[in-house]
């Protein structure tokens, strides 16, 4: 029987709250604190120079932080299909649709690349970060992952945070906020603030704004309708229903 005290199941409370930092938190912080560290710290805020040093970073963070945070978050999803299912269903659900609704923001994305609206491609900025290598073969599968297991990480951040809700215009308004929140934050926190100015002012606006706000309503539509269609009745509430799931009335 999982161990209990003053009611709180200290399993489950564990498994929660290690699952959502490892799946949320720890995998999106590759990102802004590897070229935070190149832009504010070194003070490089443009050209091919912030991805090598943003790599001076990754290269401790990816093997020691971000797969080990990853490999956490795989173990404790199987861990608890069978003693606590509502948790492992949590991590599959949001993970798989972020995952599904990054591909969604893909195609709006793309269109900033084509139309050279935004500063660079996304998985070749994140795979050159990563392995700091000029190679394609290697930088490219790279970025991709990264890219795609940080938008899948934003999607087991809602599915964790919100749940499902009690209404699929409920789900949507709901994960559409918290992808304003991402926008927000891809505006003005590293890398795109430092290189592209306040809301890409210094760079192309306002196209690169407009791209990027429509991308991440489109993830956010995308990530609401899923998760609120694959999660199930048991899955109403939000982030403290699920850490006191286990509790004794």
């Amino acid at each position: 029987m999982p161990s209990e005290t003053a009611g709180w199941d200290r399993r489950r409370v564990l498994l929660v709250l290690v699952a959502f930092a490892a799946g949320g938190a720890v995998p999106i912080q590759l990102v802004t604190l590897s070229f935070g560290y190149a832009q504010y710290v070194r003070g490089i805020a443009m050209g091919p120079q912030v991805l090598s040093v943003a790599h001076e970073f990754a290269r401790f963070y990816i093997p020691f932080v971000w797969i080990p945070a990853l490999i956490a978050l795989a173990a404790i999803a199987l861990y608890a299909r069978r003693a606590y299912p509502d948790v492992s269903r949590r991590i599959v659900v949001g993970f798989g649709m972020g995952v599904v609704a990054t591909i969604a923001l893909d195609t709006i994305r793309q269109m900033g690349v084509i139309h050279g609206w935004l500063p660079g491609d996304t998985p070749v900025m994140f795979g050159k970060m990563a392995t700091g290598s000029p190679n394609f073969t290697t930088y490219w599968p790279v970025g991709l992952l990264v890219h795609v297991t940080n938008g899948a990480d934003f999607g087991l951040f809602y599915a964790f945070v919100w749940g499902k809700r009690a209404s699929y215009r409920s789900a949507i308004l709901w994960a559409t906020g918290w992808l304003l929140v991402v926008e927000l934050g891809m505006m003005t926190l590293p890398p795109m603030g430092p290189m592209v100015g306040l809301f890409g002012y210094n760079y192309a606006w306002p196209q690169l704004f407009i791209l990027t706000l429509v991308a991440h309503v489109f993830f956010g539509v995308t990530l609401g309708l899923l998760v609120q269609h694959f999660l199930t009745e048991e899955d109403r509430g939000g982030l403290t229903t699920l850490i006191r799931g286990g509790v004794v009335g």
